[in-house]
């Protein structure tokens, strides 16, 4: 350094000297302390709340700063990369959507075959951020790049393993899901520092040609899963009831079982009773009972008894006049 500064001030005193200016020692030391100082002072930055920054040594990582105010040695000894490491990506396959909105379809990306030899368009949408920036910087040459290839990879694989019925009716969120899985895995081997934040099957249908006859197939589909399920519906709604009522029928029966054996055994131990109290007085056991059956069947008997040996007045029957008042 001391070189250094000596052949500048040395150059300096020479265009100075030509220039017969007097003093060019002080001023070339203040002129190469001013750009020294302005050298160094471009060494701070800051780095916002979202972004992590990459510090690089002549090229090579040497550290990732934090958010905050910085310094690091200027450039070209070091440069600074900043990475939005908060900022919720998109990765389109099978299309893209410029900025006014409008999407066209890429069918070199989009058409792919199934595992039964059948052609199928499929477009993907993949979020992600940064989370790992070093990673995202060093690893890998244009990491979106290859998180774009890859995800078609991954994509294709699943698409390939799954039949076509399959895939446009219920195996979509299957083939989601295994899509996700294959894509993280490759990230993760080629080290790119990108995290899945979601991955999403944007449109699954057939070739144009064919389009409408596989949607009337996949309309016929949900029409038998609809009736499957209204019939399940249905079992589950009639079953407890014809169980609640077999339940029902079963506990009548058993109390009428018990009712009737009760009964029964009411009027065996009535009737030994009987037995036993005629065995030890018959004729009065035998007159109460005449005169209990008596009493049964005339007490149901509209009947008026008289005895033969008693004068009365005629009888005025009440019960007639009641009958005929009603009738009136």
């Amino acid at each position: 350094m001391d070189q250094i500064l000596q052949q500048v001030k040395d150059t300096f005193g020479r265009i100075f000297g030509r220039l017969g200016g007097g003093g060019v020692s002080a001023v070339v030391i203040l002129v190469l302390l001013a750009a020294i100082s302005l050298w160094l002072f471009s060494g701070v930055y800051r780095i916002q709340a979202n972004e992590q920054g990459v510090v690089r040594l002549f090229g090579a990582s040497a550290s990732v700063q934090d958010p905050g105010l910085s310094w690091r040695l200027p450039s070209p000894i070091t440069t600074l990369v900043k990475v939005d490491v908060e900022q919720i990506r998109t990765a389109e396959i099978g299309f893209r959507t410029d900025p006014q909105g409008l999407v066209s379809r890429l069918l070199d990306e989009a058409l792919m075959l199934t595992t039964d030899n059948s052609i199928v368009e499929a477009q993907l949408v993949i979020q992600y951020r940064i989370g790992d920036p070093e990673a995202f910087v060093y690893n890998v040459t244009n990491p979106e790049d290859v998180l774009h290839t890859t995800g078609e990879v991954a994509l294709r694989s699943i698409v390939g393993r799954t039949e076509l019925d399959d895939f446009l009716t219920v195996g979509r969120a299957s083939a989601e899901q295994q899509t996700r899985a294959f894509l993280e895995e490759l990230l993760n081997v080629y080290g790119t520092g990108i995290v899945l934040t979601d991955v999403k099957l944007q449109t699954v249908d057939p070739p144009d040609q064919v389009k409408d006859a596989f949607q009337e197939v996949v309309r016929a589909l949900e029409d038998e899963t609809r009736l499957e399920n209204e019939g399940k519906a249905y079992a589950a709604d009639r079953l407890p009831r014809a169980r609640g009522q077999v339940q029902v029928m079963i506990q009548a029966a058993a109390g009428f079982h018990r009712q009737q054996v009760e009964r029964a055994t009411g009027e065996a131990n009535r009737f030994l009773a009987l037995l036993e109290e005629y065995r030890e007085a018959p004729q009065v056991t035998r007159e109460r009972l005449y005169l209990e059956t008596l009493e049964k069947v005339l007490g149901s008997v509209d009947k008026t008894l008289i005895d033969s040996n008693v004068n009365v007045l005629p009888l005025l029957d009440l019960a007639i006049l009641a009958g005929l008042d009603e009738e009136n």
